[in-house]
C-alpha cells in the first residue's frame, strides 16, 4: 500500500454565488493547481445533482475540457450529499494502490438557481420512494431520528433544546469567523428559540442552508507535510423505517472503525473534527458514533463546551454545514480542504487550534446511508501504515419493507418507533403534517401519516389502517385496546391447538 498526500487545496466563497456550477468547478480547479507543478493524470469530481440543479451534464469531461487536461481519465461522482467525499475516498485508495500517481479532486454545487420548494424536492429524491409519497422530507426524518434518539437516552425536552441551541450558537459563531462562510453572524439563545419550526423538535437556526459553492484538492503519492491515514465508508438501507436501530448511524460507526483501524489511532487521538451537521442533532449523534463522546452523553459534553475551539475536542471549527453552508456535492471535499487549512496554519489566529496534528472528516450522503471518515495527520508526527491493513466488511441487519403489505380496511395495532410533525412540509402537502414509524406484530416496520394531527408520543399505542392507497394511523381508543386484546387472546390459542 502506497502512501497518499495532500499537496493543494482550495475552497471558493459559499453561499449564493453569482456564477453557475461549470465556473465553480473549474475556478476550484484552477485555483488549486496555482501553485503545484504536479503532471495530474486523473480528475475525479464530485456533484450530487447538477442535472437538476444546474441543467447540466457530463460535468467531468466539461471540467477537464476547462482545465485543459484533457487525455486523462475523469468520473463523475455521486453518492448524494457525500459525494465530495466519495471522491476523496475513491482518489486515496487509487493512489494507495499504485494505479496513479496525482489525482485532483473537484466537487461542487449550484442550488440556490431553483426555488427552496423545487430545492427540498430535489433533495428529497435521495428519500426512498415509499417514504417520499408520504411527505417525507430531509428534515423530517431527521427529527424522527432526533426523537429516537432523545427516547433512547432518556433526554429531558429541556435538556435536548439546549444542547441543540448549543450547537447552532457554536457553529455559527465559527462561521462569524470564517471569511468563506455562508452565514458569518452570531446567534443568541434567545433568536434560537424564537426560531420558526420545521419539523418538531427542529426549528430553522437547527438546519443547514441551501448554498452554493466548491473545493479542490490534488491528492499526490509524493511526500508533503499532509498524509492521508485512514479512510473508510459503510452504507445503510435508503429507507429509515428499515432500519433497525434508529437512534444512531450504524453506516458511520462502521465507516469509522475502518478508518481508525487503518490509520491506528483511536477516538482519543483526534485533535479536532469537521462532522456531517446537516441538522444540529446529528453532530451530537455522530460525535457518539465517532467515539469522541460516551453513547448517550454528547449533549452533556457539548453544553460543557468541549466541543468548542477551546475545547477539548473542537468541532466544525470552520462552522460546519449548519453556518459554513452546505452545497451538497462539495460539502464533504470542503471539510477535508478546511482541515488541511487548519492544519498548516492558513488561517487566522482567531481560528486556530493549539493541538492541530490530527483531523477527521465524517460526511453523510442521504439519510445517514452513504458515509465516509476521513483522517489526516502531519506527516514529521506520523508513524508508517501497515502495508496491507485488513479491513472487514460487515453487514448491517436490516427490517423487511412491510408498508405495502396492509390491506384495504385492514385494522391493525401497533406502537410509535418514531415520528415527526412539519410545519414545512414538501411541494404538494398541507402543514402540519405528521409522520410516523410504526412497529406492529404483524407487518414489522410502518410508514404512515396521521389521520388527525394530536400529541404522540413515542412508544403509545396507535392504530393502523389503509384508506385509498395511504396508510394512516390514530391513537388507539379503548375500543381498539380490547380489540387487539382479544385478537391476541384467539391466537394464543390457536397456536395451542395447531
Amino acid at each position: 500500500m502506497k502512501r497518499v498526500f495532500v499537496d493543494q487545496v482550495f475552497i471558493t466563497k459559499f453561499g449564493k454565488l453569482d456564477k453557475n456550477l461549470n465556473e465553480i468547478l473549474i475556478e476550484s480547479g484552477k485555483q488549486c493547481l496555482i501553485n503545484s507543478n504536479k503532471k495530474i493524470d486523473m480528475l475525479l469530481v464530485g456533484s450530487m445533482n447538477p442535472e437538476e440543479f444546474s441543467d447540466n451534464s457530463n460535468i467531468s469531461t466539461l471540467v477537464a475540457d476547462g482545465l485543459n487536461i484533457q487525455g486523462i481519465p475523469s468520473l463523475r461522482i455521486e453518492t448524494a450529499s457525500s459525494s465530495g467525499a466519495a471522491i476523496f475516498s475513491l482518489g486515496f485508495n487509487l493512489i494507495a494502490s499504485g494505479a496513479y500517481e496525482n489525482i485532483l479532486l473537484i466537487a461542487g454545487e449550484k442550488m440556490t438557481g431553483l426555488e427552496t420548494k423545487k430545492v427540498t424536492k430535489v433533495l428529497a429524491k435521495v428519500i426512498e420512494e415509499n417514504e417520499r409519497k408520504y411527505g417525507a422530507s430531509m428534515p423530517s426524518l431527521a427529527a424522527m431520528v432526533t426523537m429516537a434518539y432523545k427516547l433512547k437516552n432518556n433526554i429531558p425536552k429541556e435538556l435536548l433544546e439546549e444542547s441543540m441551541c448549543k450547537i447552532a450558537m457554536k457553529n455559527h459563531y465559527n462561521g462569524s469567523l470564517n471569511p468563506l462562510a455562508h452565514f458569518k453572524k452570531a446567534i443568541s439563545a434567545e433568536e434560537y428559540l424564537n426560531s420558526r419550526m420545521i419539523a418538531h423538535p427542529l426549528r430553522i437556526y437547527d438546519c443547514s442552508p441551501i448554498s452554493d459553492g466548491g473545493a479542490a484538492i490534488l491528492l499526490t503519492s509524493a511526500k508533503s507535510d499532509i498524509q492521508v491515514i485512514g479512510s473508510g465508508q459503510a452504507t445503510d438501507t435508503v429507507s429509515l423505517k428499515n432500519r433497525v436501530i434508529l437512534n444512531r448511524f450504524e453506516a458511520t460507526r462502521l465507516a469509522a472503525k475502518k478508518a481508525y483501524k487503518m490509520s491506528g489511532l483511536t477516538p482519543k487521538e483526534i485533535c479536532f473534527a469537521e462532522v456531517h451537521d446537516a441538522f444540529t442533532s446529528f453532530e451530537a449523534i455522530n460525535c457518539e458514533d465517532l467515539g469522541f463522546f460516551d453513547e448517550g452523553k454528547s449533549f452533556i459534553n457539548i453544553i460543557n463546551d468541549e466541543t468548542t475551539l477551546k475545547g477539548k475536542i473542537p468541532i466544525n471549527y470552520s462552522g460546519g454545514l449548519k453556518s459554513r453552508g452546505h452545497p451538497v456535492g462539495a460539502t464533504g471535499l470542503a471539510q477535508i480542504a478546511d482541515c488541511v487549512l487548519q492544519m498548516r496554519n492558513q488561517i487566522s489566529k482567531d481560528r486556530l487550534i493549539e493541538n492541530n496534528s490530527t483531523a477527521l472528516c465524517h460526511s453523510i450522503g442521504g439519510m445517514g446511508n452513504n458515509i465516509f471518515v476521513n483522517i489526516l495527520r502531519k506527516s514529521a508526527i506520523h508513524k508508517n501504515l501497515p502495508e496491507t491493513p485488513e479491513i472487514k466488511h460487515t453487514r448491517i441487519s436490516k427490517i423487511s419493507n412491510s408498508t405495502e403489505l396492509i390491506a384495504d380496511n385492514e385494522e391493525i395495532d401497533g406502537n410509535l418507533a418514531s415520528y415527526t410533525t412539519l410545519y414545512v412540509t414538501p411541494e404538494g402537502f398541507e402543514p402540519p403534517l405528521t409522520l410516523g414509524i410504526i412497529n406492529s406484530i404483524k407487518y414489522k416496520r410502518i410508514f404512515a401519516r396521521a389521520i388527525i394531527e394530536s400529541d404522540f408520543k413515542i412508544g403509545q399505542s396507535v392504530t393502523v389502517f389503509k384508506e385509498n392507497g395511504i396508510i394512516y394511523f390514530r391513537k388507539a381508543t379503548p375500543f381498539d385496546k380490547v380489540k387487539s386484546f382479544i385478537k391476541r387472546k384467539i391466537k394464543t390459542i390457536l397456536n395451542i391447538f395447531d
